[in-house]
């Protein structure tokens, strides 16, 4: 049974690898763009709070482990937030490709806006295809 954690772990830095060479500083700068927020505070729509330039919600930032010294001094800060969106995206990864028929490498970053907007199951939802357009036409320029 003790075998079974380092295949694990091996597992876990080889999806952490491959969310990090998409999850790159270009789509970071394309993400900030789709969501169009230039400052970093706070604001309430509808019941939800969210933070910072990626709109993040405290939810986003229960389900990414809660890093740094507070949700919103962690959404206000860049580099924690997408720290956080990293794992975030990591843990549901699976979940996209499977959605999109995909293997969790193939995944862009449009792909992971859609797990952003729409939550773990984000890739099944019509909904988030305008977002995954716009961010894909930004990481092509």
């Amino acid at each position: 049974m003790a075998k079974i954690y380092p295949v694990c772990l091996v597992l876990m830095v080889i999806l952490e690898l491959v969310a990090s060479q998409t999850l790159n500083d270009k789509c970071f700068s394309c993400i900030r763009q789709y969501k169009r927020t230039g400052m970093n505070k706070c604001r309430r729509n509808y019941r939800t709070d969210y933070c910072g330039r990626y709109v993040m919600t405290e939810a986003f930032w229960d389900a990414c482990g809660r890093p740094g010294y507070g949700f919103e001094r962690c959404a206000n800060d860049n580099l924690c937030a997408e720290k956080c969106m990293q794992v975030y995206f990591t843990r549901y990864a699976s979940r996209c490709a499977e959605h999109l028929n995909k293997e969790q490498y193939q995944l862009t970053c449009g792909d992971y806006i859609r797990m952003h907007n729409g939550g773990p199951d984000g890739c099944a939802r019509e909904s988030t295809e305008e977002a995954k357009n716009k961010v894909n036409y930004c990481m092509s320029n």
